[in-house]
């Protein structure tokens, strides 16, 4: 992935798509960019802590490369559209959530229902593309106020990501990391076969 891109290309590329809820994501990257006063992430200066697995958290990984991987993204499943965003450097942190409602009309609940079709006609296919195009703008045009609320947070940072060894699973012998491996009377297991 090119570096250099547009936050938004950045984005698409890396979700595979343009839709409604990553757009909203690249919104709440780049106010939090402007917000704390940072660019892209290199080694762990920023953390997200994200309430959702919807389709923002995708725009979150790519526009401010806070990743799994790296250990600087912290999925909560609340399945809320919020995210906190938090500079190890500004020391400060800004919870941004989603306003309630913020997706309603029309056209997004037709654009929701073509979407959830596992087929769709040809018609229905160019309705998409056009939809796509009309929330489009009215998304990148919004105010955030009319699509967030936010405010800055308290926030402890975590201690940076540690790289562990792997051990063998006397289970399934497939390796463990240590630091998530379940030591018994019965032998060392990784989490699934400690539960069977």
């Amino acid at each position: 992935m090119c570096k250099n891109m547009p936050p938004i290309e950045l984005a698409i590329q890396f979700h595979g798509h343009i839709c409604p809820g990553l757009l909203m994501g690249v919104r709440a990257a780049e106010f939090a960019q402007k917000y704390l006063g940072v660019g892209q992430d290199y080694d762990e200066e920023l953390l997200a802590v994200v309430e959702t697995d919807a389709c923002a958290v995708d725009a979150i990984q790519a526009i401010l490369s806070c990743t799994f991987g790296k250990g600087n993204l912290i999925f909560k499943d609340y399945g809320k559209h919020v995210y906190t965003i938090a500079s190890r450097e500004q020391n400060k942190a800004v919870r941004i959530a989603q306003k309630y409602g913020a997706l309603n009309g029309s056209e997004f609940e037709r654009y929701r229902q073509l979407a959830a079709k596992d087929h769709l006609t040809d018609d229905e296919i160019s309705e998409k593309e056009q939809l796509i195009g009309v929330l489009f703008e009215k998304i990148m045009t919004a105010s955030f106020e009319e699509l967030f609320d936010w405010r800055e947070i308290p926030f402890e940072m975590p201690e940076r990501a540690r790289i562990h060894g792997s051990i063998r699973c006397d289970g399934c012998g497939e390796g463990v990391m240590e630091a998530r491996a379940v030591h018994t009377d019965k032998g060392i297991f990784c989490s699934p076969c400690a539960t069977e």
